[in-house]
């Protein structure tokens, strides 16, 4: 028996051990297969296949069918969370379903990009609050349900303090799991990886006079090593959500904590002046980080929705949030990254320690009602809110802040380190930014024609601090104005026909002291974009089309005519343009499938000097899709097998000499559910194996960076509902 062989028989031992383990039988009690009893869920809403769901939050205008947004619209389901959102894989595991994200993450950081644009935990919102959550490894035991709208749209999702990565590319909302009609006492065991166990508990129930109140508790805890060597990941989470309904009024209250620390999650590398030659693969399993690599952090968050019925037409809603995180080990490779120095693979173990702890608050107010102007009827929403996040840095005690621990080859995966890396650092206040905004959006309906007419005005304010005096450095204030327009046609109630404009904005910028301008104001950056799309809905089978041309405003030198020192201008622009065709339902009896297909071409339209004018963007593939299918027997058995393909993507050396291409890649996933009674208990048991060829590829990310992939990682968990 091989190592592999040895490691699968491992864990299937250890998952039926488990079951034994949660539920101690007699000798007489045996695995029973009473199937008529099995309890089956509704997803509600959802389409055939229960992927994805034909209803979700769309900003400040509410849950609405994906039938009436004049967007690109995604509810990913609970279902599609449980099945590719293992707890050592990367949040886009789940998201890649959607078209216009595209993969660019892993278990530490976890990022995707967005019709081309950078995101993580720290542009997402959770229950329509936004800055809830950080880049770091987003706690989906809390959540039920992803819903993306694609593109840019402030017009519709207020403002935003964001960092690290922003909401240009589209809006992702998570929603918390709230107690159902039925009481819920669910225990989940999983094993992931090399080592990785989980348990999981899920609690719901409602109470008092017409089961007004609703509680559900999910707790986490997760311990071991990932399917990459050496990679070990602990976490521990809580997190309760508490609603109450009546005839006038709905609120939810979700609170979580949560503890995570990761060590050796190195992952990713930069392509050094010296290399002339795009790296071969690597051996995606091995560990490429130095001993003393780790990234813990802690924290809480808070998150208040309610509305409050004037009459049958108006209404009240307050939408309101706290985030306080400790982001309190940070020992990484210098700027995240290892450069690699040569064609033979060689790096060196350069690094860096930081911390960032921060706190982010939310409130939002308005009103929304429904009227009419004769035939025309009315849904109007007016909204007004602030965002503020302050964020510490650290500096280092007693040395620079950086450091040499030996070196490494990507190649033979040997590392020869010659020291260990001092962590040790003082906090200080850093940055405080805060966000002011007001939003009106009107919907409006004419027989088979609707539109959209929306304005959001905002004033934001950024400002620096000494981290030897404490007083502030510097200070930039900016303000914009964003519309959303969108027009409809719906011919019959199964087509939807839709052309759509949307904007963005981030805060103004202040040229540095290296500039001519030092000192000026720059306006906020704005990302504009136009849609049109068609959406088909029939017979339980979706079909959505959408085409949209993206431009963003950057902020770059400019040569000054005069001679001496450069600009600081506006004056940089990328353009993003492409199409996205979608598939979601079921395709013949016991199929069901979610499929989807991008092509993107973005390019620089505006450089420094002209240098990439009409380059495509490093970090940008220009083809990418997704297709799963799913078996489904009967009520209690399934198989789903999915496909991912990720396009030759561009990217330059760290000097911009040299220009490479990583090459095209495809992996597979397939999986098993089973529906059973285990001690008249209901269970679900499930057999997941992410990357089932073990392909080993290149994935690019942040634009100059490559990731080693995720190697083959099986999966199994067990569900019972006592």
């Amino acid at each position: 028996m091989n190592g592999k062989q040895k490691f699968l028989t491992m864990a299937v031992l250890c998952a039926i051990a488990s079951v034994g383990f949660v539920l101690p039988a007699g000798a007489e009690e045996t695995l029973t297969h009473d199937l008529d009893e099995v309890i089956v869920e509704a997803d509600r809403d959802a389409l055939p296949g229960g992927f994805v769901k034909t209803k979700g939050s769309i900003g400040i205008l509410g849950d609405k069918s994906i039938m009436e947004v004049p967007f690109s619209q995604t509810n990913i389901s609970a279902k599609t969370l449980d099945l590719f959102g293992g707890p050592t894989q990367p949040l886009d595991n789940v998201l890649v379903g959607v078209p216009a994200i595209r993969q660019a993450g892993s278990v530490l950081h976890n990022d995707f990009t967005i019709r081309g644009f950078r995101a993580n935990g720290t542009s997402m919102y959770v229950n329509g609050v936004h800055g809830m959550l950080t880049q770091f490894n987003v706690p989906m035991a809390a959540f039920e349900r992803v819903d993306v709208t694609a593109g840019p749209n402030t017009g519709i999702s207020g403002s935003g303090v964001q960092y690290e990565s922003s909401t240009a590319g589209g809006i992702i909302n998570l929603i918390s799991k709230k107690a159902g009609e039925q009481p819920l006492f669910r225990y989940k065991q999983t094993f992931s990886g090399k080592g990785s166990f989980g348990e999981y508990l899920d609690l719901g129930s409602r109470f008092g006079k017409d089961k007004a109140w609703g509680l559900r508790i999910n707790t986490e805890l997760l311990n071991g090593e990932t399917s990459v060597d050496k990679t070990d990941i602990k976490a521990k989470g809580i997190y309760m959500n508490l609603d109450h309904r009546d005839d006038r009024s709905t609120t939810n209250f979700l609170a979580g904590y949560r503890d995570i620390d990761i060590k050796n999650g190195m992952r990713w590398f930069k392509i050094g002046p010296n290399v002339k030659n795009f790296p071969s693969t690597i051996d995606g399993s091995k560990n490429y980080a130095f001993d003393g690599m780790e990234k813990g952090a802690y924290g809480y968050f808070m998150v208040l929705n309610h509305e409050q019925k004037l009459n049958d037409d108006w209404k009240l809603f307050f939408n309101g949030g706290l985030n306080n995180n400790k982001l309190n080990k940070n020992v990484m490779g210098q700027s995240s990254a290892f450069t690699i120095k040569d064609d033979a693979g060689n790096y060196d173990l350069n690094y860096q320690s930081s911390a960032t702890p921060q706190k982010a608050y939310y409130a939002q107010i308005g009103t929304s009602g429904k009227f009419a102007t004769g035939a025309v009827k009315h849904e109007a929403t007016l909204a007004i809110d602030k965002a503020w996040r302050n964020r510490d840095a650290s500096t280092p005690l007693g040395y620079s802040g950086f450091g040499q621990l030996g070196t490494g080859n990507i190649y033979t995966g040997a590392i020869d380190q010659t020291g260990m890396p001092d962590g040790s650092y003082k906090t200080y206040l850093n940055n405080k930014t805060s966000i002011w905004g007001i939003s009106f959006v009107d919907s409006l309906k004419y027989e088979k024609w609707g539109a959209v007419l929306g304005v959001h005005k905002h004033q934001g304010t950024s400002t620096s601090y000494s981290p030897t005096t404490g007083q502030a450095t510097s200070s930039v204030t900016s303000d914009a104005t964003s519309p959303t327009y969108a027009l409809t046609y719906n011919p019959n109630e199964k087509i939807m026909l839709y052309g759509s404009h949307s904007e963005n904005f981030d805060l103004g910028a202040v040229a540095g002291s290296t500039y001519e301008n030092a000192g000026e104001i720059l306006p906020p950056s704005k990302t504009k974009q136009s849609e049109l799309g068609v959406k088909y809905l029939n017979k339980g089978f979706l079909t959505t089309l959408a085409l949209f041309d993206i431009k963003q405003a950057n902020n770059i030198a400019v040569t000054n005519p005069a001679g001496g020192k450069d600009f600081f201008r506006q004056d940089g622009e990328v353009k993003h343009r492409g199409i996205e065709l979608s598939f979601n339902g079921a395709i013949a009896s016991k199929w069901n499938v979610m499929a989807g297909i991008a092509y993107m071409d973005a390019k620089y339209e505006k450089t420094v000097k002209g240098s990439k004018d009409g380059v495509q963007e490093s970090g940008q593939p220009k083809w990418s899709g997704s297709a799963a299918l799913e078996y489904k027997a009967d009520e209690n058995f399934s198989i789903i097998g999915r496909a991912l393909y990720t396009g030759s993507s561009p990217l330059y050396n760290t000097d911009s000499s040299r220009h490479f291409y990583a090459p095209s890649y495809m992996t597979f996933d397939l999986g098993v559910t089973y529906k059973t009674k285990i001690n008249s208990i209901p269970t679900k048991l499930s057999l997941m194996c992410y990357n089932l060829a073990n392909k080993d590829y290149w994935m690019v990310s942040r634009g100059d960076q490559i990731y080693a992939s995720t190697p083959r990682t099986i999966y199994m968990s067990a569900e019972f509902d006592i």
